[in-house]
């Protein structure tokens, strides 16, 4: 298992591709990070005032309902919508008092004729706040033959008076919606297979039928659905989307203020990547292991979590702990014998005792007392932040995660083969969360009372037991494989196929997928479920789980990450949107 020859690994000359650093210290400091903040503060303050006046008539006027709905779809899709909270409960509330849950809604209060555009936007929207909507809704929308028509089989459909233009965005916000379904909600299934045949025939005969800029949203919509996207890296998808149709927002100065608002949060993340740039170069961790370096890559998940200008120390304390995670999960991995692992997860679990690892390694050494470091700076900042001692809650979810860490390399080592349901058990501890989460949520949120803290990394919930699931799953069937080359024999995959003799690798993978899409409808659940008031920290923890499946939609975007997650890197944090 061991790579070592005396104090040093002989292996850091020739790093690995996937350990490669693909943001070099010289170049992140010099990207350019020119602060207009104070003229564009002054800026944004004045058109949030005016955006508010404007939604305001839109609200008192005789703004119809799905005139309302797709402002409050531009402003979560443009990223500002935090600016205007009370207008879109105003504008929702609205809506909700028209919803009729057997039929839906028609395109205004005076339009009894249900509608599916304005009923799909309406029920993801209103689910997307907490909302009292069921999927059965569209039920309505559906004939004999199971297809999905405009106005609904029993509303005496005239084909001939709809245009073309609205059954597409008709078909658009479908799909959409169909991203929010809970467990067991058949008819969002339908909706998906639907709507996705309709609008892949539609980009494929397109030419230069229709708009650009709707093409734009389709191609983004089969590809990014809710649960694997992130506020700031939809801002200027949208941005761009709504430049192209000039004709969609009813007041240009929103798209200014989404424009403005970019740039700000962006130049705040820019300090940011240099700090941890300077963080990491400064360690020498790299010239002691041929660790995977991802300080950048981290970042753009901690932006993912919590995006907000006020919460840079809650950033880069998750880009950190996620830092020092991966370094030892990587000597976990390929640096150490079983015997110095033990000393090591002794030394964590038994209250950070840096005496136990002193017959270990020099280079190891020095690795294991950075990890210490770091966590002791960033709790001791969780102890400020929150009033009282954080040490112990911030040892507890070390412990459990370090300990199930140390168990799967016994495993390893000993060639010990478990069952699937034991490795499940045991897998949604060895995935981190727990400690990623606490540092991070610590840092971000207000004060936390025992019970919340310990919900973060404790098995208490069903919320919290499915995030960590669904990691562990997402991660083993992207990187299954690499892991094996790492002489890892435990997976979920392999599991199941070791508990079913006939199972073939695809279909374990298949079996995965479908269990690991089944727990993600049931976050969803949790998480919208009607009159749910989530918490800051609790936004964090379902926003890293979206985190997740946005990298994992490039493959392992976190190990091979030198191409696409890259150029997505440079899309939030270093290309700035044109004023």
């Amino acid at each position: 298992m061991s790579n070592l020859k005396g104090d040093h690994i002989s292996s850091v000359s020739s790093i690995p591709s996937n350990a490669l650093n693909h943001w070099d210290d010289d170049f992140v400091q010099s990207i350019e990070a020119s602060n207009a903040g104070s003229e564009y503060r002054e800026r944004v303050e004045t058109l949030v005032k005016e955006v508010k006046m404007f939604l305001k008539q839109m609200q008192t006027g005789d703004c119809d309902l799905i005139e309302r709905l797709e402002m409050i779809d531009a402003l979560q899709c443009l990223g500002i919508d935090r600016y205007f909270q009370a207008e879109i409960k105003e504008a929702l509330d609205y809506v909700y008092r028209a919803w009729d849950g057997s039929v839906g809604i028609g395109l205004g209060c005076e339009s009894c004729r249900p509608n599916l555009n304005a009923t799909a936007l309406g029920l993801r929207l209103l689910r997307l706040h907490c909302y009292d909507v069921s999927a059965d809704t569209l039920k309505n929308f559906k004939d004999n033959n199971g297809q999905f028509t405009f106005y609904g089989e029993n509303n005496d459909n005239d084909e001939n008076n709809i245009k073309e233009e609205d059954v597409m965005r008709s078909m658009l916000n479908l799909l959409r919606v169909s991203g929010l379904a809970f467990s067991g909600e058949i008819v969002m299934e339908e909706a998906k297979a639907f709507s996705a045949v309709y609008l892949k025939n539609l980009l494929e005969n397109s030419g230069d039928t229709y708009k650009r800029s709707f093409l734009k949203e389709v191609e983004y919509a089969l590809i990014y659905e809710w649960s694997r996207t992130f506020i700031r890296w939809e801002a200027p998808n949208f941005i761009q989307i709504y430049e192209l149709d000039k004709q969609r927002l009813k007041d240009k100065r929103i798209l200014e203020l989404a424009k403005l608002d970019f740039n700000i949060l962006q130049f705040q993340y820019k300090l940011e990547m240099k700090e941890l740039s300077s963080w990491w170069e400064n360690s020498g961790i790299s010239k002691l292991v041929a660790t995977r370096e991802r300080t950048m890559e981290y970042l753009l998940w901690a932006v993912c979590s919590t995006d907000k200008l006020e919460l840079s120390r809650s950033r880069i304390a998750m880009t950190k702990i996620t830092c020092v995670v991966t370094l030892l999960d990587d000597i976990f991995d390929d640096y150490a014998t079983l015997e110095q692992l033990k000393c090591i997860t002794d030394a964590i679990s038994q209250g950070w005792d840096i005496s136990i690892i002193k017959d270990i390694p020099n280079n190891l050494k020095t690795c294991i007392e950075f990890v210490f470091k770091t966590v002791h700076e960033l709790t001791s900042d969780a102890t400020k932040k929150q009033g009282r001692d954080m040490m112990p809650f911030v040892t507890k979810a070390w412990a459990d995660y370090i300990e199930a860490c140390f168990e799967e390399a016994r495993w390893k080592t000993t060639g010990y083969f478990p069952t699937y349901n034991e490795y499940i058990k045991f897998a949604e501890k060895c995935v981190s969360f727990g400690p990623i989460l606490v540092h991070t949520c610590l840092l971000a949120s207000h004060i936390l009372c025992d019970d919340d803290i310990e919900k973060i990394y404790l098995d208490t919930s069903r919320f919290y037991h499915i995030m960590r699931v669904c990691m562990r799953l997402t991660d083993d069937m992207h990187d299954f494989e690499d892991e094996r080359l790492h002489g890892k024999i435990a997976s979920a995959i392999s599991c199941y196929m070791g508990d079913n003799q006939n199972c073939s690798e695809k279909e374990a993978i298949n079996h995965i997928t479908k269990l690991k899409n089944k727990l993600l409808k049931e976050l969803t659940r949790e998480l919208f479920k009607p009159n749910n008031v989530l918490l800051n920290w609790e936004n964090i923890c379902i926003n890293s789980t979206r985190g997740v499946e946005f990298f994992y939609i490039f493959g392992d975007g976190f190990t091979h990450c030198d191409k696409e997650v890259k150029h997505q890197i440079f899309k939030v944090f270093v290309d700035p949107v044109e004023i």
